[in-house]
């Protein structure tokens, strides 16, 4: 390499127009191609070539509070749509989006507050955004009823997340609702940490209502088995991660054990590597475990995904068009 490959691309000082699309503006970060503007410009690439990759099964990897915080009818739609084909997912997420199917919402707050007024007030606080104790609990009775109708009907059946998901969703009439979407879609929902939520405690109380003799129960270790499978029959792989954590490492790990490695990822996080965290650890150290192919479209933007996964989501939408149709894989 010479001297001057190094200086071919100069740096396009960004133009604003009035009336610019979201796409334009992506654009216009990809001709400057700088800091965190540049890398959201790449993984506009990375997740459009995925999704039209007529081969390739999409996975989203989502932790973090983002359907508190308003990510709900995005994820939802592009379930719908296929753009999604599983989804890999916290159970707190999970459990938010049947608080809003129930009837419940979350409210706009603020982070400088008096937590204990909150206390006695019976309001839960997610940083800045508030939910009355009294939607947790509209939902952890309906939740609690389904459980019992499930249990009922398939008796003593060991049940894997995605399964269980799948009859929650059935359940439910939001059509904005992820979990209804997923139903909908056929598009499994994977909960590898579903203990760690409000679904476990709900699993309690169904417990002692049903006295164990009849009560759910549900493999932690089947699902591996499923998305295993699922990226066995998969020509290609592409993940897009909100955030990181266990749903992350379970779409990676789960691609290892399929002897095939990630095709595509798109990692949008606040972490840092330097902690020697999963969630911030970067896409190169991923190739290091034959989780992600060496040349595969790759990239990592560290940034509030509030920001930029409507943005990456709007400017890939606009790039496919109205006529777009994606029949889902595998």
């Amino acid at each position: 390499m010479k001297r001057k490959d190094l200086l071919s691309k100069p740096v396009q000082q960004i133009e604003l127009q009035p009336s610019m699309s979201v796409n334009e503006l992506i654009k216009q970060f990809e001709s400057s191609g700088s800091f965190g503007a540049g890398r959201l410009a790449t993984a506009c690439d990375v997740f459009e070539n995925m999704v039209r990759d007529e081969k390739c099964t999409v996975l989203l990897a989502l932790a973090g509070a983002m359907v508190p915080a308003g990510l709900r009818h995005i994820i939802a739609d592009l379930i719908r749509t296929r753009l999604i084909d599983a989804l890999v997912s916290t159970g707190a997420n999970m459990v938010h989006d049947l608080i809003e199917a129930t009837g419940g919402h979350h409210y706009k707050g603020h982070w400088v507050v008096d937590d204990y007024f909150l206390y006695k007030s019976h309001i839960y606080r997610i940083f800045d955004i508030f939910l009355p104790e009294e939607d947790f609990v509209k939902a952890d009775k309906a939740l609690i009823e389904m459980f019992d109708e499930i249990a009922n009907a398939n008796e003593k059946h060991l049940f894997s997340s995605s399964e269980l998901m799948q009859l929650i969703g059935e359940r439910l009439n939001d059509k904005k609702s992820i979990v209804r979407a997923a139903y909908e879609a056929n598009v499994p929902i994977y909960l590898p940490a579903m203990r760690d939520s409000e679904f476990a405690y709900i699993h309690i109380v169904h417990s002692k209502r049903t006295k164990e003799k009849n009560a759910i129960l549900v493999d932690a270790f089947k699902e591996s088995s499923e998305m295993v499978a699922l990226m066995e029959r998969s020509q290609r792989l592409g993940m897009v991660v909100i955030g990181g954590g266990v749903p992350r490492n379970s779409v990676q790990h789960a691609a290892l054990m399929a002897d095939k490695g990630l095709d595509y990822a798109v990692i949008l996080t606040t972490d840092r590597p330097e902690s020697g965290g999963l969630s911030g650890s970067t896409p190169e150290e991923t190739v290091s475990w034959g989780k992600l192919k060496r040349k595969a479209g790759k990239v990592m933007v560290i940034g509030d995904a509030m920001i930029s996964f409507p943005i990456m989501a709007a400017a890939v939408l606009e790039r496919l068009g109205k006529d777009f149709e994606r029949k889902g894989n595998p």
